[in-house]
């Protein structure tokens, strides 16, 4: 949430850049145990102890204050003895987290300030010896001093550890080279900066007033989206508290939301927003945000357990999620096109003797990496399963023209060949086709619904209103009309579901067409069929994503379970298209 305008106008009469020098103080004193004698109904007597401070530092004072960079400033404390302690020389010990004093002890110092703008923690210890008093004050060098805890700090100070001498990868450096790290330069080149525009493009326009940041600091240093706009003000992480963990799309949509770029809206309304086969090891790794996030950023054969806790002990806090931004997006690394955490080749599950790795693809290539087939066919037909078909989902090795049952064709057939796999960026270019801004009654689209549009797919099938307006080049399924090509797919999966039945395969008391297959009734022959009847549903696209592969697949395994061509339809063969282009 935004501060009130009011501290704005505030502010304005207090900077260019000038210190408050507002007061951060606390005492932390020894202490000695003082009896306490309470009266109670007027007969029984409560004694009691408690702690007394014997030394106490009540103020730390500034002279002057206000301090710009390298200024100097003189500091002194008041101390109050307790009434009656009988105490010895007291000796004034002074600290700072930066600068220099022209002595560190003595009553009364004088601090040089860095050259740095900050908030800087001056601390002084007063002890006689046995008793010791502490003071702290929060001095702001060239800035406002923030007064509530936790405050904000900049990137700069968190580079002091996030980097590759105290971490296994440099975080630091990492952010350094995103588009988070440049957010106010684009904020400033972009020609219509507004002032609703600055907190996304700046730290610290969250939490209280007086927790700093660019709202109460214009300078530099609050410049640009860092850590502290997702893991929270982090002063206090420098003395050990954790600081926020948030893999929810929420955190993102603090910024990466609205009519101009409406990512999160689009990502709420789309099928990746929901939480499937939650406590299922061998599923987390696709089904589960978090653990999803950390197998595309490290071993991608590797599946976790609910939120990735048996594997990454520092999100054992962090509960299980939908799969969200920071899932396929890596908020600290943009190796990738926008920060996507992979763009790995692809390793398809071994069949037809073979095991295909998809090499091309760009970024679509993360999308693949959950979206495969992962069974494969020989042991299925053989064995049945009850399971049987490939795991949901198959895009990738359909795009591919891999890992259905090429065994329904005679030897040597030429089955297809890779289709849109070759579209530059394959799943990106049809499933987040982005428009830009127009009005607000013509907002942006970012694509992260992930539906697939029409307009995509102008360059090579010209203006087109539905995907059933991609004709196809003839009658596949015989019924005596050429039609779109989604249409003709699905005439010849009708085609071998009926010829299943005719078959003989039994369907009574079984789960479906996949339950019948995977039963032992089933035979081996129906089962090679089916298999690949099982292929084309799973891939959802009607033959859209390789339309060639889609009717081979459906028309030789209806040849190879009725001994016959499908009646009426145009075979298509080996090297033969099943759509024409407007080339």
């Amino acid at each position: 949430m935004h501060k009130h305008s009011i501290m704005r106008q505030m502010l304005a009469l207090i900077v260019p850049l000038t210190l408050l020098g507002l007061m951060l103080l606390t005492s932390c004193e020894s202490s000695k145990e003082k009896i306490v004698e309470t009266v109670v109904h007027d007969t029984v007597t409560v004694r009691d102890t408690i702690s007394v401070s014997i030394i106490s530092v009540d103020e730390v004072y500034a002279e002057p204050d206000s301090i710009a960079q390298g200024g100097k400033i003189t500091l002194s404390a008041n101390v109050t003895i307790l009434p009656g302690a009988q105490v010895g020389t007291l000796t004034y010990t002074w600290f700072a987290t930066a600068g220099a004093f022209n002595k560190t002890t003595g009553d009364t110092v004088v601090w040089k300030a860095p050259d740095e703008p900050a908030a800087y923690e001056i601390t002084v210890h007063v002890t006689d010896g046995e008793y010791i008093g502490l003071g702290k004050k929060l001095v702001g060098v060239g800035m406002y001093a923030p007064y509530e805890s936790p405050y904000y700090l900049g990137a700069a100070t968190c580079s002091g550890c996030h980097h590759s001498d105290m971490q296994d990868r440099d975080i630091y450096a990492s952010w350094s080279q995103s588009g988070h790290s440049e957010a106010w330069a684009t904020l400033q080149s972009s020609g219509h900066v507004a002032s609703y525009c600055i907190p996304c493009h700046v730290v610290g326009f969250e939490g209280p007033i007086g927790n700093g940041g660019f709202d109460e600091a214009p300078i530099a240093k609050f410049e640009n989206v860092q850590c502290e706009n997702c893991h929270g003000a982090a002063s206090t992480h420098l003395t050990g508290t954790l600081p926020k963990i948030d893999w929810s799309a929420e955190n993102c949509a603090k910024c990466h939301e609205g009519t101009h770029h409406p990512y999160y809206s689009e990502w709420a309304s789309s099928k990746h927003n929901t939480l499937t086969e939650a406590d299922n090891s061998s599923c987390q790794g696709c089904h589960e945000g978090v653990a999803a996030g950390y197998r595309l950023s490290g071993d991608l054969s590797k599946f976790y357990r609910s939120g990735a806790i048996s594997d990454r002990p520092d999100t054992t806090e962090v509960p299980i999620q939908p799969k969200g931004c920071t899932t396929c997006h890596d908020p600290h690394d943009a190796t990738n096109p926008a920060q996507l955490r992979t763009v790995a080749d692809v390793h398809l599950v071994t069949a037809n003797g073979e095991s295909p790795v998809i090499t091309d693809g760009g970024v679509g290539k993360l999308c693949m990496q959950c979206h495969h087939a992962r069974n494969g066919a020989e042991s299925q037909i053989a064995n049945g399963n009850a399971h049987f078909g490939p795991h949901d989902n198959p895009q990738a090795d359909m795009l591919a023209a891999k890992s259905a049952y090429h065994g329904v064709a005679p030897e040597g057939f030429g089955w297809a060949q890779p289709s849109h796999l070759y579209v530059q960026n394959s799943c990106k270019t049809c499933h987040l086709n982005q428009v830009e801004y127009i009005s607000e009654q013509q907002p942006t689209q970012t694509g992260h619904t992930f539906e697939p549009t029409v307009q995509a797919c102008s360059y090579c099938h010209g203006t087109i209103s539905s995907f059933k307006d991609i004709k196809a080049r003839d009658d596949f399924d015989g019924d005596g009309n050429i039609e779109g090509v989604q249409d003709e797919v699905q005439g010849l999966m009708d085609r071998l579901e009926d010829a299943l039945i005719i078959s003989g395969l039994d369907t009574a008391g079984t789960e479906g067409l996949a339950g019948a297959l995977g039963d032992t009734t089933a035979t081996v022959v129906q089962r090679e069929a089916g298999y690949n009847l099982i292929f084309v549903e799973s891939d959802g696209s009607h033959g859209v994503h390789n339309p060639d592969y889609a009717v081979q697949l459906l028309q030789q395994s209806y040849i190879h379970l009725m001994g016959n061509k499908v009646p009426n339809a145009a075979i298509l063969e080996s090297g033969e298209k099943a759509v024409s282009l407007n080339w």
